[in-house]
């Protein structure tokens, strides 16, 4: 019986303190922080982990430089702290970097002005990170010629962070943690409704991959379903203050356009902040802001012509990008939270005309919790990356004013573990003798690599290496995952689909074409170790092909 198996036969038996629905970055902070400080906690989620909005970020971790246009000092305050604890918390995973900004004459603000914006933005987070640089147009030029100036003005350079890897590894890694700590979840469960009997909430779900149903009790419910929150209470009658707008947002993955590891930022024709964000050998470029009225959207047609018209305007490159040149696409909602009034209950947006549309363009990611004390239920509303510790802790707290006991209430349940930690890894990782190993890079960059990707369970892929040298040899030709790699996900991270593995515990999805991929030399033998031997076929064919399902009767056959 695999992890998820044993995982789902837990859920039925005990009385959790909480069960937690949703495991995108609110749903997994919370699971992370209650666990750690002794509660009983289960999370479930209809698709992967992170499997929607929460894999469809800009990948930054940044303080939100633009409401200081809106004049939201305090968000801007509150984010800029929390930017600066988790690259403090995370110094492997979250790391500062160089926002480099070009502003075209005739734009509503100078250089100049926007230049002295950056020093208070600096000033809000503490001075923390390096200084602001104003920026004459031959200075943009000699630094970074990709970007076209003929029509610059001049521009600024100012910090922020980013995700060294993927946004959808770093909620995993919470989830992992929770884990650890003894929570218990599943990915592919589905919440089919909850109601609350006497002082407990019975919660009918159903495993997706095998059909069955059954019940989760717990004392009390955290209904962390991102963009499905609204619909998610409708099934259990909650009422609460608030509720979602939605903003889609699109990103185009391209051949890398500039070897500077800074991101270029500009102004879109919409004068919506425009990035070209560093992924290793590849680029990010985006986003768009479209109001619609569904979670459920996709890249169209004039997304990508938009995305590839601003870019082509601003950067001279060799030829310019098309359609042709992407590799891969993100496409997601932002969950804008919004007080919750009669004309939106009706379907309206509570205003009218284009003085509502400045006021949507105008909405923050801040986020918001309901909590019904009576009935112990708590909807986490809005939110984004930078701050899922604060959404952590105010969880715990609301839990301990709910009456749920926390034995380790000052416990610190997030961030990597001690330097000294780390310092011991890297050491045993040096001290291996590299003539006996084939991987193709020397320990170091491979070490820190996993790391990141791993912290505290690197020490076992390193004693794996050690045991047997073929465990460093990359297994899938052209990327950059080794044999140990595949094997602890098979075991520890709930891979069910492949693209569990290959779009979200990686990034191989986002960085290496489908059909390079596809075709890939030993991506076959990964299949059989993720899902044995019996379904490696059949889940290689559910990924690649449009017209391949696998039913429930045929994800039950045991592996060989």
């Amino acid at each position: 019986m695999g992890l998820r198996d044993s995982n789902i036969a837990k859920l039925r038996e005990p009385v959790f303190d909480a069960l937690i629905i949703g495991g995108g970055i609110n749903g997994a902070v919370s699971a992370a922080a209650l666990s750690g400080k002794g509660a009983s906690v289960a999370l479930i989620d209809q698709r992967d982990f992170a499997g929607f909005t929460s894999q469809q970020s800009s990948n930054l971790a940044w303080g939100g430089i633009k409401y200081l246009e809106s004049g939201d000092y305090g968000l801007v305050r509150k984010l800029c702290l929390s930017r600066n604890h988790l690259i403090d918390s995370y110094p492997s995973r979250v790391q500062e970097i160089r926002f480099f900004a070009t502003i075209d004459k005739g734009f509503r603000f100078s250089p100049l002005f926007l230049w002295l914006g950056t020093w208070v933005y600096w000033l809000f987070g503490n001075g923390y990170t390096r200084i602001p640089r104003l920026l004459s147009k031959a200075r943009i030029e000699r630094e970074e010629p990709v970007v076209n100036t003929s029509k610059a003005a001049g521009g600024f350079e100012y910090s922020d962070a980013y995700l060294h890897d993927n946004d959808s590894r770093f909620v995993f890694q919470f989830v992992r943690a929770a884990m650890d700590r003894g929570t218990i979840a599943a990915n592919y469960v589905e919440a089919l409704g909850s109601r609350r009997e006497a002082d407990l909430w019975i919660t009918e779900a159903r495993d997706t991959q095998s059909g069955q149903t059954f019940q989760i009790r717990s004392k009390m419910l955290v209904n962390a379903a991102g963009p499905f929150v609204d619909e998610l209470n409708q099934h259990s009658g909650e009422q609460t203050e608030h509720q979602h707008l939605f903003s889609k947002g699109i990103h185009l993955i391209v051949p890398q356009v500039t070897e500077q590891q800074h991101i270029l930022t500009f102004f879109a024709d919409d004068g919506r902040l425009f990035f070209v964000i560093p992924m290793g050998v590849r680029t990010c470029i985006g986003t768009t802001d479209t109001r619609v009225e569904s979670p459920f959207t996709e890249v169209s047609d004039d997304d990508r012509d938009f995305v590839l018209e601003n870019i082509n305007k601003r950067l001279d490159l060799k030829r310019p990008l098309t359609r042709e040149d992407i590799i891969a696409e993100r496409c997601g909602v932002r969950p804008l939270v919004v007080k919750r009034t009669p004309e939106r209950n009706n379907g309206g947006d509570g205003g009218d005309g284009a003085g509502a549309e400045r006021d949507w363009m105008q909405l923050s990611r801040k986020h918001e919790i309901d909590v019904d004390h009576d009935q112990a239920h708590v909807s986490i509303y809005g939110g984004k990356l930078t701050d899922c510790v604060n959404v952590g802790n105010e969880v715990s707290a609301i839990a301990a004013e709910l009456g749920i006991k926390l034995p380790h209430p000052r416990y610190r349940w997030y961030g990597e573990p001690h330097r000294s930690v780390y310092e011991e890894y890297m050491h045993q990782a040096r001290l291996m003798d590299l003539d006996s190993y084939t991987a193709p890079e020397s320990i170091e960059p491979l070490s820190s690599r996993l790391w990141r990707r791993y912290d505290q369970q690197a020490f076992e892929l390193l004693a794996q290496i050690r045991e047997d040298p073929r465990q460093a040899e990359v297994l899938i030709k052209g990327t950059d995952y080794l044999r140990c790699e595949i094997q602890l996900a098979k075991r520890q991270e709930m891979i069910v689909k492949l693209e569990d593995f290959l779009r979200r515990r990686s990034k191989i999805a986002l960085v290496v074409p489908r059909q390079t991929i596809q075709e890939a030399e030993g991506l076959m033998e990964a299949c059989a170790i993720l899902f044995g031997e019996a379904q490696a076929q059949a889940r290689y064919d559910e990924y690649f092909c449009e017209d391949c399902r696998i039913t429930p009767a045929q994800s039950e056959q045991p592996e060989a």
